[in-house]
């Protein structure tokens, strides 16, 4: 079964932005913040008004 994702890429970059997250940085660096913040989380932070 696959997670359901409900954000745009846009919507994910924008906040992964905030957390450090850039299109250069190292591969793993990036996907560590991807992995992180996933759909879910990212919608819970922003519950909490982050």
């Amino acid at each position: 079964m696959s997670e359901q994702r409900w954000l745009t890429q846009e919507q994910r970059e924008d906040f992964w932005r905030r957390c450090g997250w850039s299109p250069t940085l190292p591969e793993s660096d990036r996907l560590t913040i991807e992995n992180r913040w996933d759909d879910e989380s990212i919608d819970m932070a922003a519950l909490f008004g982050w």
